[in-house]
């Protein structure tokens, strides 16, 4: 990156550090959809001490985060608005059968399977528990 950001640059390295771990842990071998689930999970890892880096009041650490996370915005699919994530909760809901807080694990399997990094788990849980009436 001539000329270019270092804090971008030390970022994709940081990121592709975590991706080479994993890549090392599964022989080598990982599906686009396992990488997303990487690349998401280190995005909260990084959101999470973005607010301790401010709470500290490290900014030249919070900027990096911050750059960390820009990084993993751009790489990650883009998320589903409210609207299209209910249409398929509802969906999904429907194909398991669910009619209770009970059933919780039925929908989000694969539910989650199908959003492969779409939208954060809190929230579809969130969303199954009010329609299962939890």
């Amino acid at each position: 990156m001539k000329g270019g950001n270092r804090q971008r640059l030390m970022a994709l390295r940081a990121l592709k550090s975590v991706l080479t771990n994993e890549r090392t842990r599964h022989s080598g071998e990982m599906s686009e959809n396992q990488e997303i689930k990487v690349i998401a999970s280190y995005r909260k890892k990084m959101a999470g001490a973005l607010e301790q880096y401010r709470d500290a009041e490290r900014d030249d650490l919070a900027r990096q985060a911050e750059m960390e996370i820009a990084v993993c915005d751009a790489l990650l699919p883009e998320k589903l608005s409210g609207d299209e994530l209910k249409r398929m909760v509802e969906q999904a809901i429907a194909d398991a059968g669910a009619a209770s807080p009970s059933d919780l694990g039925k929908v989000m399997g694969p539910l989650m399977k199908e959003l492969a990094g779409r939208a954060d788990g809190n929230e579809v849980r969130r969303l199954v528990m009010e329609r299962l009436g939890g």
